[in-house]
């Protein structure tokens, strides 16, 4: 899915992930707190038992089609892979193109998982009581919407209101979805997966990351490519688009998380064409990155290193009537996105780094909510140097405990290996790490409508994170 141009070039967003996620075109999730937020109509977020009906497809003789012909045969050869079918194309006005990206995203996720999930981002601190999940994400993409790929129907939908280079650049990255759809399935890799955010969040990435690669070679060529940009700056500007105007209001993670596919799907892309061009780019579909960690770390792909197993946190320290309702996996970019909510971006990168894999939990007792995170850092592969094995783990929560303090004031208690706050309306917030492993937990609090109130203790959060790292 495609947005408004920053600086002259066409950012691109996306609806419904990344939790696990976010997600992000509706894309991808970054996982638990903010999947839902995260998906794409390009990218991984179908139900698998949907049974929608599909639209009557528009003719292939309209002008609208036949713009998207034309522009389909320049983005195959740019992109080097030859279109099997014609691609329908539809115009919508603003309202009719959000509208059917929210019954998209309304028909495929499922409505009780939206609820908790923005259930979650208020748990966790990061929205305010009143928050109104599915309606922030709106707004949203009503001020950055452009258009979007179908894989259910193979058909390509555009704002009306486009017009010259910004319309054809919003086609080009569509087109893209296209050819990955024609040629790599992206229809069944866009299955939604309850339980696998982050893997889905690491298919996101690569899909986005092409489309945009191959929608910035399309505006600068013939004289550059993207590759002739620094990444950096590539990425800044695509992250000025969603932090400015009305936007500004929706809750940070939500932008943050919406964006992640498109700003780290472009380095992972880049770091492949500049190693092998498409082709390598090519065999990443055919190799597609199971982990955000292979996404961020080109030479964890390429030794297809999997996540460690981690079971999701048990939560009988609870008490009587607590149900797990969700488990899912964080994986190291949504772990980022997190922490960069208590702290700056390079500090939240290192923190999450070194990240081995993890598994969430969501509790519900009646109107009552609780959150797990049960993190598994890698061993330290230096250790002869004197580093300790659980060197990663270590270096997180040393950048974790004074972000905490500095964000939230004074803790109910902290020590070298945790730290935890009594919050009155959302209850306790809690860090703890036991050798390689660290826990979060935010809650038990209870949920009635936009009224909030703890219901448990830092005291009752340190029984439950030993019963989690034991």
């Amino acid at each position: 899915m495609t947005v408004r141009k920053v600086g002259g070039i066409a950012a691109i967003l996306g609806l419904l992930s990344c939790s696990g996620s976010p997600t992000p075109s509706a894309a991808e999730p970054v996982q638990a707190p903010v999947a839902a937020a995260t998906k794409d109509a390009s990218a991984p977020t179908t139900n698998e038992n949907s049974s929608a009906t599909k639209p009557n497809l528009p003719s292939l003789e309209s002008k609208d089609s036949k713009a998207v012909a034309k522009t389909l045969v320049k983005v195959s050869e740019l992109r080097g892979v030859a279109a099997v079918r014609s691609v329908p194309g539809v115009k919508l006005d603003r309202n009719e193109l959000v509208a059917a990206v929210k019954e998209k995203a309304l028909r495929e996720y499922p409505p009780e998982a939206l609820r908790r999930e923005g259930q979650t981002l208020q748990l966790m601190g990061f929205a305010p009581a009143s928050f109104d999940y599915l309606g922030e994400m709106m707004k949203l993409l009503e001020a950055q919407l452009e258009g979007f790929y179908e894989p259910k129907n193979g058909t390509m939908y555009l704002a009306a209101d486009l017009h010259g280079p910004e319309a054809q650049a919003t086609l080009a990255h569509e087109l893209v979805h296209a050819l990955q759809d024609q040629r790599w399935d992206l229809k069944s890799r866009s299955v939604y997966k309850p339980g696998r955010g982050d893997e889905t969040m690491a298919t996101a990435c690569l899909a986005e990351g092409d489309a945009t690669s191959l929608m910035l070679d399309f505006l600068m060529k013939p004289q550059k490519s993207a590759l002739d940009m620094p990444d950096n700056a590539l990425q800044e500007l695509m992250r000025s688009g969603v932090n400015t105007g009305d936007v500004k209001t929706v809750p940070h993670i939500l932008r943050t998380s919406l964006l992640a596919p498109y700003v780290e799907g472009l380095g992972f892309i880049h770091g492949l064409r500049r190693k092998g061009g498409w082709a390598l780019v090519d065999k990443a579909w055919e190799k597609v990155p199971t982990t955000t960690e292979q996404i961020l770390h080109l030479d964890k792909w390429e030794a297809a290193e999997p996540a460690l197993s981690v079971v999701a946190p048990p939560g009988r320290t609870l008490g009587e009537g607590w149900t797990m309702n969700d488990e899912d996996t964080f994986g190291e970019l949504g772990l980022a996105l997190t922490f960069a909510e208590w702290m700056d971006t390079s500090d939240a990168r290192i923190a999450a780094s070194g990240w081995g894999g993890d598994r969430t939990s969501t509790w519900t007792k009646g109107d009552e909510i609780a959150y797990a995170v049960h993190l598994r850092y890698d061993p330290a592969t230096d250790k002869a140097k004197g580093q300790s094995d659980a060197r990663y783990a270590e270096r997180a929560m040393s950048k974790i405990l004074p972000a905490l303090k500095k964000k939230l004031g004074n803790p109910s208690f902290a020590d070298a290996s945790s730290i935890c706050f009594d919050r009155k309306e959302t209850g306790p917030l809690l860090f703890a790490r036991k050798d390689r492993d660290v826990v979060l937990l935010a809650g038990p609090a209870k949920a009635s409508g936009a009224n909030w109130s703890s219901t448990a203790t830092c005291a009752t959060a340190k029984t439950w994170a030993t019963e989690v790292l034991k």
